[in-house]
């Protein structure tokens, strides 16, 4: 019975706690009086200043301008003057080869050059002499390279009647002869003349040209008149057979004469001005012969300047002033033709970055821009867009363009690889602004603001920039106007 009264007594204490926490509870709140007051809404001024929307990506800095570097020929290193990092000076030497080989290889294209060009001296020689025998007979003969007969015998015969050098001689020889034959109880009568002459002009120079004029005439005259008498003539008639007696013959007739000299030529044509084909034909052979030597020239030309340029590559030099960002290899390795060094152009030093399909269609070449480094962060650079890729690159869901950004002036120790945020403003305005949280957008050009009562006004906007909203019209500077504007 002991134990069943404490457990009752335990009960009673309890339940007069509960009654006395109650009673705690309704006097608090009868003494606050009901629900406490609403805090007023936060307010923001219109303030006037610069509204600007930009846009912004992350990059890096890399030179754009890179320079691979090989040899010109396989070989074996001999030296490597420089490594990653080194910055070097145009024209300066970087790596060597083994050059023993290329130098050979020079000399002798050296030497078949000279080969060629004698070869071609040979050929030219040979055809000016063959041209200098055509020309010598063609002035011997009177020849202008025809088949035309001329008068060269009537001006040998001239110049030898003279034999005297630089004069001019004319001979005319002339024969004629008239047949008659009147033979008894006839009144025919028959003549014939023929006349042949020949002038020639000969001029004996030091160069052995002559020149000459031929002309032959013949006349055959034939005549028959009735005999004034009758009678037969007492005279003696010739033969019956009534035909002409022969004439004679002009005895003036030419003789064969030796040629003159053409200088120790081979005859290439007849003495009487005949055809010259014999100079015609070397001429021809010594055309084809200039033209193979000429070739021939040429070709060792062109591998003499690969067998020059071969030798220069065995040394790769510094075409910029740069820094080197790849070796391929050490003194004593076998290299080939494949790129052995890559320089990168410090001069020309640009930031890579990644913009946002959205954003990349507000950009275009020559935008002012700004550019943070990573390990200057409270330093903004001036820079300009160089380029925009033509086409995006997909990144799962995210199309993303390549902008180039070059330094306004590059700052000193720039760091290939390093770290930068690009942005870039699109537009500024300056005039009345709110922030965007106070306005509401309601269309192309309006906004709605609440006053501090919580009244709308409606407002014209601009620019929407990037943390504040242009004011055009609606507000004055330094009016109210509730900072959450859906509140």
């Amino acid at each position: 019975m002991t134990f069943v009264v404490r457990g009752r007594r335990r009960r009673w204490v309890a339940a007069g706690a509960a009654v006395l926490i109650a009673a705690a509870v309704v006097t608090v709140v009868a003494v606050q009086g009901g629900d406490p007051a609403p805090a007023a809404p936060a307010t923001v001024a219109v303030q006037r200043g610069e509204v600007t929307s930009s846009v912004a990506a992350s990059g890096k800095v890399s030179p754009v301008a890179t320079r691979e570097l090989a040899f010109s020929v396989a070989g074996t290193l001999t030296g490597v003057l420089v490594k990653p990092g080194d910055e070097v000076a145009a024209g300066q030497d970087l790596a060597t080869i083994d050059d023993a080989d290329a130098q050979e290889a020079r000399d002798d294209a050296a030497n078949a050059l000279a080969e060629a060009e004698q070869a071609l001296t040979d050929a030219q020689d040979a055809a000016d002499a063959a041209t200098g025998c055509t020309t010598a007979r063609g002035a011997a003969y009177g020849t202008t390279g025809d088949d035309s007969v001329t008068a060269v015998t009537a001006a040998l015969i001239a110049h030898q009647a003279t034999g005297t050098p630089d004069t001019a001689a004319t001979a005319t020889p002339t024969a004629a002869t008239t047949t008659t034959a009147a033979p008894t109880g006839s009144t025919a009568a028959r003549s014939t003349t023929a006349v042949i002459s020949a002038t020639a002009v000969i001029s004996a120079t030091t160069t052995a040209s002559v020149t000459a004029t031929a002309s032959a005439t013949a006349t055959a005259t034939t005549s028959a008149s009735p005999s004034p008498s009758s009678s037969p003539s007492a005279s003696p008639s010739p033969s019956a057979s009534g035909k002409p007696s022969a004439s004679p013959k002009p005895s003036a007739a030419p003789s064969r004469t030796p040629a003159p000299s053409t200088g120790g030529c081979t005859s290439g044509g007849s003495s009487n001005g005949g055809s010259s084909n014999g100079g015609g034909a070397t001429g021809g052979r010594g055309g084809d012969a200039i033209y193979s030597a000429q070739v021939a020239v040429n070709k060792a030309e062109a591998e003499l300047t690969k067998a020059e340029r071969d030798l220069a590559g065995t040394t790769i030099t510094a075409p910029v002033a740069a820094k080197v960002l790849s070796v391929g290899g050490r003194a004593g390795d076998a290299v080939s033709t494949g790129t052995f060094i890559t320089l990168g152009v410090v001069a020309t030093m640009m930031v890579e970055a990644e913009f946002a399909e959205a954003d990349a269609v507000s950009l275009a070449v020559g935008q002012p821009a700004t550019v943070t480094l990573a390990n200057r962060p409270d330093e903004t650079l001036p820079a300009t867009i160089a380029q925009v890729a033509a086409t995006g690159t997909a990144s799962g869901t995210l199309v993303r363009y390549h902008v180039l950004l070059a330094f306004d002036g590059a700052p000193e120790g720039l760091l290939i690889g390093q770290s930068a945020t690009a942005g870039v403003v699109l537009a500024r305005a300056e005039g009345l602004l709110l922030p965007q949280s106070a306005v509401r957008v309601t269309g192309d050009g309006t906004g709605e603001v609440k006053q501090p009562d919580g009244t709308p006004r409606t407002i014209a906007i601009g620019l929407r920039g990037d943390g504040n909203v242009e004011i055009l019209s609606g507000l004055t500077e330094n009016q109210p106007v509730r900072l959450n504007a859906r509140s």
